[in-house]
């Protein structure tokens, strides 16, 4: 009988502990599915936080592109019309800025002008001046003495064309070496020819040898070149040109 007990309780814990082990098991099967399901609500919450800071990036990279486009297409167009305006700027300069050329006549009608002959006179030379007009030799060159401070003697003159035109020139006296002035003109500095009309009319120009000048008489057109010559003197050589 003692057998049978003992052996019914033995059944009795081991009963007992399958019952504690079971329990201990579903406890921790329990808190695992709970751990489970925890970590993946948080996981969720997490990658829709970080979906939506994303999104949010994305967002303001989107407009900041936006917006750099934007101004670069700002700054094309504001380019484009300073290229525009440096184009008109440009065409402007070249008609209206005179060129080398065009000064070079702007001052020699200048020059004209303040050595006293009339703007009419001028005007009627440019309309009757041609550049396929007949020219003829005025003979061989001529000199004559350059005036100056020490040296107002004889020679100091030539005229061309049955006295159509009288030559005549001052200039700067020459310096020796110990820097005292001589008799004959320094044909390093400037020198003024005048060239008297038939009637008493004069026309004068300035400058460095050669000198080069044209004077219209009646209907025709006498150019001369005045160049450096012997000591003291100048060479003048001229042609006719009959404007029709």
């Amino acid at each position: 009988m003692s057998l049978g007990l003992s052996e019914d309780r033995n059944r009795r814990r081991k009963r007992r502990q399958f019952a504690g082990a079971l329990f201990r098991w579903a406890v921790v099967l329990a808190v695992g599915a709970g751990v489970g399901v925890y970590a993946h609500d948080v996981g969720t919450d997490i990658a829709q936080q970080q979906v939506s800071e994303l999104k949010v990036h994305l967002t303001e990279e989107i407009e900041a592109g936006e917006k750099l486009r934007a101004e670069i297409a700002g700054l094309q167009a504001a380019l484009r019309t300073e290229r525009d305006k440096v184009a008109d700027w440009s065409s402007r300069y070249e008609a209206e800025v005179p060129s080398e050329r065009e000064k070079l006549i702007l001052r020699a009608v200048r020059e004209r002008l303040d050595n006293g002959i009339s703007g009419d006179r001028i005007l009627a030379m440019i309309a009757i001046t041609r550049d396929d007009v007949a020219c003829e030799p005025l003979g061989p060159s001529k000199r004559f003495i350059i005036n100056n401070e020490i040296d107002q003697g004889a020679n100091g003159w030539v005229s061309f064309a049955d006295g159509a035109v009288t030559v005549t020139g001052t200039g700067t006296a020459a310096r020796n070496e110990a820097n005292q002035p001589v008799a004959w003109f320094d044909p390093g500095q400037p020198v003024t020819v005048n060239f008297t009309h038939r009637g008493g009319e004069v026309s004068q120009v300035t400058g460095l040898l050669p000198v080069h000048h044209a004077v219209a008489v009646g209907k025709v057109e006498y150019r001369f070149s005045v160049v450096a010559g012997p000591r003291a003197f100048v060479l003048v050589s001229g042609e006719s040109c009959r404007i029709s």
